[in-house]
């Protein structure tokens, strides 16, 4: 559902982003005889059209001798049209003169080509700072992150967070809205996978009911601040060109009336978006305007140095003599655990242990931990946690049974389990690490 703070007039969206030192960009032909070509160009400016003279070459009857040039003016990417017989178009719109975003779909003729920047692969170096907001970690890996939110967070781009459940989405889009220029205007929050998709509709853009109230949606909500769209994975198909749009256009229609929309996005997701954008689940466009800057934040078992800090700071926030830290033995194992849950199953352990444990010492006494044989529990729900953290707990229980269930079947043999059940042979092997689960145990 929504969340706002309190709502303040709104602000101008500069139309610049921050520079992200492109070196070139990426053509992808979409159709014709080269369709599926890539064309990698680093020279400025090209020129794109049939004549053998240009930079890329289009052999099609519909596209002209010098079609379009396109070319880098400060840090972006404009096209020209070269006076063309069949005209230039990007989005579906035809352009004599226009500027280049990610995403963008030139049409050149008949001819289709998605314009896609290639990014410098120059390191950024990592935050010399253990914490961004209230999200704190010493290691390299979270330090890096802190490296990229620091560059950005006073920037208006777009930023899609991408991380396991409990990994810290929710308080990183939090802590990039307070630190930047909006930080005083609204912070919405839409949750994508607690919706219909209809119902969807209202609490993006609102609606006018026959009695003629109207209901303002998210967008006119976060007017001058920002808008935080968790778990965009659960986007439905047909809301997702809507979203599009009005990303692009920064305006939406209800009804006769035309909004003005001034909001930062930010989006996250638990889920990989480019497997989704190949098997057809989401539009490739939409992805391409979410990732301006896409942040991979590292589960807890890929920065394991942070653990014993963690557990000092969550031990601290607990009264005063009702815990005791773990000794050596029960950090070791605090440790080697595999943490499903990221840093919110042990921020869970640390003050479970302080109510529970007999003594007060943190320990896994009264983690989850099951073996392959035990038994499948009821369902148990934690009044502490919101809807969608109740429901990524039991997607999760429900992901890791059905593989040892699948492992099962097929005798270990990862390529037959992929077979019988149409999935990516190497997203089951991305699955089974993630839940930390051996093929082998299964031969037969």
């Amino acid at each position: 559902m929504v969340r706002s703070d309190e709502q303040v007039p709104s602000t101008v969206v500069a139309d610049d982003g921050p520079d992200l030192s492109h070196r070139g960009f990426r053509l992808l032909i979409m159709s014709g005889e080269l369709r599926g070509r890539e064309v990698d160009v680093v020279h400025d400016p090209i020129s794109l059209g049939k004549s053998r003279q240009c930079e890329v070459v289009l052999p099609d009857d519909s596209v002209s001798r010098i079609h379009a040039e396109i070319r880098r003016e400060d840090g972006r990417y404009r096209i020209v049209d070269k006076g063309s017989t069949n005209g230039t178009f990007v989005g579906g719109a035809q352009i004599s003169d226009a500027w280049l975003s990610p995403g963008d779909v030139i049409g050149l003729g008949k001819i289709e080509l998605r314009f896609v920047p290639r990014e410098r692969r120059a390191e950024l170096l990592p935050s010399e700072a253990d914490r961004f907001g209230p999200v704190i970690g010493r290691s390299l890996a979270m330090r890096r992150v802190f490296g990229v939110l620091e560059r950005v967070a006073d920037k208006d781009v777009t930023v899609l967070l991408r991380g396991e459940t409990g990994t810290g989405k929710d308080l990183l889009a939090r802590a990039i809205h307070d630190a930047s220029l909006r930080s005083m205007r609204p912070y919405v929050v839409v949750d994508c996978g607690a919706v219909s998709g209809e119902q969807l509709e209202v609490e993006l853009f609102g609606e006018l009911p026959e009695d003629g109230a109207r209901r303002r949606g998210a967008f006119e909500l976060a007017a001058g601040g920002t808008l935080c769209l968790h778990e965009i994975d659960e986007l439905p198909l047909d809301v997702q060109p809507k979203l599009l749009r009005v990303i692009e256009d920064r305006r939406f229609r209800r009804g006769a009336e035309e909004h003005h929309v001034d909001v930062r996005v930010i989006a996250a997701t638990r889920r990989d978006l480019t497997e989704m954008v190949s098997a057809g689940d989401f539009r490739e466009d939409l992805y391409f305007r979410l990732s301006v800057v896409a942040c991979e934040l590292p589960p807890l078992r890929e920065r394991r140095d942070d653990i014993p800090l963690l557990i000092e700071v969550f031990s601290r926030r607990l009264p005063p003599g009702m815990w005791r830290a773990p000794n050596s033995d029960a950090m070791a194992r605090l440790v080697g655990y595999d943490w499903p849950g990221n840093v919110r199953e042990l921020r869970n352990v640390v003050e479970r242990s302080a109510y529970l444990s007999p003594d007060g010492v943190i320990d896994l006494v009264t983690a989850e931990q099951r073996s392959v044989d035990e038994p499948q529990r009821p369902l148990a729900f934690d009044p502490t946690l919101t809807f969608r953290e109740q429901k990524e707990r039991v997607i999760e229980r429900f992901e890791e049974a059905y593989l040892h269930w699948l492992l099962d079947r097929a005798g270990g043999n990862i390529s037959r389990a992929a077979r019988e059940v149409d999935m990516d042979r190497k997203y089951l092997h991305k699955l089974l690490r993630r839940y930390g689960i051996d093929a082998k145990q299964y031969a037969k």
